[in-house]
């Protein structure tokens, strides 16, 4: 039986406040969220934000492809040597934001492999990352991050909650989502002020339809571009909504004077499809 150190070996580059670079340097938390990742023979792994490569390291050996992705260049030499000795392991130098992941993964990707996707996310842009992934139309069998614990309940809050809202009801109608465990500062060099949790996100393999997705993303938004403000009030101040919206709710059986954060992921989607069947002109709905 190996035994590894409770931490792993010193960083030789600096970590990037500007990056949001926090790296994980427990060794027992990091066999904790592979246990959790589970990996397996016949899956791809894209690794976002792959740092100093203590995650990926331990990936590689047990998947068929990983590609790990960093943005900041003074982690790569290190990342590559972790990865050297595992040919089936990709570096890849870039900001995942500006990445096209519809081109990006096919290339990399075979079919009949399991896509997954995984990683320590920068605090100050996960959410971001999380939204383009989910945007993404290809078949992305889950998503395990680590986040900012405040995020990470948002992103499973339920309806009537302090934490639900815009983030909680996007990713709940895209996917299935968990809360894993939570992550102490002292893991993390440097340590940062808050904890982090693990987070996971199943997306539901359902056809899309453009449409309706784009609608309701712009409906969802205006509900809650006004959270104080009733439902009727706030997608009254809308452009596209406003004129219709006494008509919505009644065609929905919705009351009105609710507020967004009390309507279920079920109850924006109906929304959604009234406006759509029924009020829907060639104007293009708009965040």
């Amino acid at each position: 039986m190996e035994v590894y150190s409770p931490l792993v070996k010193p960083y030789a580059n600096r970590p990037k406040k500007r990056l949001g670079q926090h790296f994980l340097r427990d060794t027992g938390i990091i066999d904790r969220i592979i246990r959790w990742i589970d990996p397996r023979s016949g899956d791809m792994i894209l690794e976002i934000g792959a740092g100093n490569g203590a995650l990926s390291s331990r990936l590689a050996p047990a998947v068929a492809r990983l590609v790990a992705i960093e943005l900041d260049g003074d982690c790569i030499p290190r990342l590559e040597n972790a990865l050297e000795p595992y040919e089936s392991a990709a570096v890849v130098n870039a900001d995942i934001l500006h990445l096209d992941l519809m081109q990006f993964i096919p290339a990399k990707w075979n079919p009949q492999q399991r896509l997954r996707i995984t990683g320590n996310l920068p605090y100050n842009i996960a959410t971001a990352i999380i939204e383009k992934i989910l945007h993404c139309s290809l078949p992305v069998n889950d998503m395990i991050f680590m986040v900012q614990t405040e995020v990470a309940q948002r992103i499973i809050a339920s309806p009537g909650s302090r934490q639900y809202g815009y983030l909680s009801v996007h990713c709940q109608h895209h996917s299935d989502v968990c809360l894993g465990f939570k992550v102490s500062p002292s893991c993390f060099v440097p340590r940062p002020k808050v904890s982090s949790s693990m987070v996971s996100l199943n997306p539901k393999q359902v056809p899309k339809d453009p449409d309706f997705e784009s609608n309701f993303e712009s409906l969802t938004k205006a509900a809650f571009s006004h959270r104080r403000k009733t439902l009727a009030n706030s997608l009254g101040k809308n452009a596209l909504f406003g004129p219709v919206v006494n008509s919505i709710l009644q065609l929905s059986g919705i009351d009105g004077s609710r507020r967004a954060e009390d309507l279920s992921v079920e109850e924006f989607e109906t929304l959604t499809r009234i406006y759509k069947e029924n009020f829907k002109s060639d104007r293009t709905a708009t965040s």
